[in-house]
């Protein structure tokens, strides 16, 4: 027993004797588990799966202020690859089918005794055991080779811009139809890059191959997918409709990044493109992605959506020579000397002394995508700032030699650089502001949620989750709950208002629930604070 691995969990029943018995009659560590909390109701359980991040939840079914079901639900979007265990009456079963989806690994009757229980918690712990082994056994095993994956490299990882612009999407569907990437000539999904790499201690780079196996794994319970593994990241394309992505895509990548730390105790980067509906648009999709990923810090690790930190329409990728697309490149990726590098050949190629219309087209592209990435990420402000530093380039392009024109794009892209790490710096403080401000426009409102606050400020709930933490030092729940607290104080204090209708208009369609909260958060009833306001008056 010395040998087996423990999982932490939390205990949620609102039955204070059963609850109190389960915690301190189940030989826990015997079991290969290690109690971390219990909570009466589940709002309280939702805090302590946020702060405590446990590996097991055991909760009745039905609880006050947010049931099984709806915790269930709740908890997914937060810990994606934590396990629940319900425990409740046989009258319940029905209604638990509906939590299916929400990673419920066991079902108990009550009433239970603490052997029977004991020998579930048993059963959950070999449960537990084989998806990790099941894990460890795909990261050891080699990657084959398929049609499909012989296909889809070349496609994501190449441009295919050499091909005629009428005949690409055809011959690409073909294939792909031929490999079984897709389904058949009517099978017309959406897709989506996503890219991570695992880090160790040191921040150095530690992705194994055979992490692929994994992702498949992890990918093949929410969205249609292919994997592939390059140096240092796993490529995956993930397949499916617009509400497939809204539902699944940040739930996906939350989990990868925590079996990633669960499994191999590595933290990792995960990059999301935006959406495309070509299979052509595969290239630079993956560039989004890589883009994406670059940006996450490799000592901390985290999602970051290409959305959160370039707005805007990708730029088109077709007939643009193959010189300016790797400044472009380089220049998405932040990686300086690339850019230089590039420059250089591009500027090399002119033939001659003079700048000639050729390389004056492809200069004024670049421009053009300098421009609109700069505005996009860091604002007309950041562009002003060029301008004031006299590195916006002569639109006129007068230039004297290639030299001139290169010296005058080098500039241009190496500020314009500056100003997007610059921004990008402030963008979590200025995101977190513009969360605690629509908190506290929309606190009354009893469907806001994360998910529903994040398509408020049109960015991703994993990206918002983590700038919240950072820069408020606080989660959105308890952010939340201050905020209607806070409201909910004052209006007891300064209205005649009746507690019911307070409740109502603090985002609270149960009194009994902020009753509880409120009693909770502030130390005192409503009433016994109105009584209080009262005796000082």
């Amino acid at each position: 027993m010395a040998d087996q691995t423990i999982y932490t969990v939390v205990v949620a029943d609102d039955e204070d004797e059963l609850r109190q018995a389960v915690c301190t009659m189940i030989p826990w560590e015997d079991l290969g588990f290690r109690l971390v909390g219990d909570a009466s109701n589940g709002l309280d359980a939702l805090e302590l799966v946020e702060k405590l991040e446990p590996d097991l939840l055991l909760t009745d079914i039905r609880m006050p202020f947010i049931s099984g079901i709806e915790l269930a639900r709740q908890v997914r979007e937060i810990r994606p690859a934590m396990h629940i265990a319900f425990l409740s009456g046989y009258d319940d079963f029905e209604y638990a089918k509906q939590a299916i989806q929400y990673n419920i690994i066991s079902y108990m009757l009550k009433p239970l005794t603490m052997d029977g229980l004991a020998a579930e918690l048993r059963g959950i712990h070999e449960k537990i055991d084989r998806q990790f082994a099941a894990f460890q056994q795909q990261l050891n095993a080699a990657a084959a080779q398929t049609g499909r994956d012989e296909f889809l490299v070349p496609l994501v990882l190449d441009s295919h811009a050499e091909l005629p612009p009428h005949d690409t999407e055809f011959r690409l569907r073909t294939d792909a139809c031929r490999c079984g990437l897709l389904r058949g000539a009517d099978d017309r999904p959406l897709y989506v890059v996503i890219t991570t790499a695992l880090y160790d201690d040191q921040g150095d780079n530690c992705t194994p191959p055979t992490f692929v196996h994994v992702i498949e794994t992890l990918a093949g319970k929410y969205l249609r997918h292919a994997v592939f593994c390059t140096p240092g990241k796993v490529v995956a394309v993930l397949m499916g409709n617009a509400s497939d992505f809204e539902e699944y895509l940040h739930i996906l990548a939350e989990e990868i990044l925590q079996t990633a730390h669960r499994v191999l105790g590595r933290r990792g980067s995960v990059g999301v493109s935006r959406r495309t509906d070509r299979l052509s648009g595969l290239h630079a999709a993956y560039r989004e992605a890589a883009e994406a990923a670059s940006l996450t810090p490799s000592e901390e690790g985290g999602v970051q959506y290409i959305t959160d930190v370039r707005r805007g329409t990708p730029a088109a990728v077709e007939e643009v020579t193959a010189c300016l697309e790797e400044v472009k490149t380089a220049f998405r990726a932040g990686d300086r000397d690339a850019v230089c590098a590039g420059l250089a050949r591009m500027c090399s190629q002119q033939p001659g002394e003079n700048c000639g219309p050729w390389l004056d087209a492809v200069a004024v592209q670049l421009m053009a995508e300098v421009y609109r990435l700069l505005e996009a990420g860091a604002g007309p402000e950041a562009l002003e700032e060029l301008d004031r530093r006299g590195l916006l380039p002569d639109l006129s392009l007068r230039y004297r030699n290639t030299h001139e024109l290169r010296q005058a794009l080098q500039d241009l892209c190496l500020g314009a650089m500056d100003q997007l790490s610059t921004q990008q710096k402030k963008g979590g403080s200025l995101l977190c502001q513009k969360a605690l401000a629509a908190i506290d426009e929309h606190y009354m409102d009893k469907d806001l949620s994360l998910v529903s606050l994040s398509a408020m400020l049109d960015v991703s709930p994993n990206h918002l989750s983590a700038c919240i933490k950072k820069y408020a030092g606080e989660t959105f729940i308890n952010i939340l709950i201050g905020k209607r607290m806070a409201a909910a104080r004052e209006l007891l204090m300064t209205t005649p208002l009746k507690i019911q209708q307070i409740a109502a208009r603090c985002g609270y369609t149960d009194q009994h629930y902020f009753s509880y909260c409120f009693k909770k958060y502030c130390g005192t009833s409503p009433n016994a604070l109105r009584r209080q306001q009262g005796a000082k008056s």
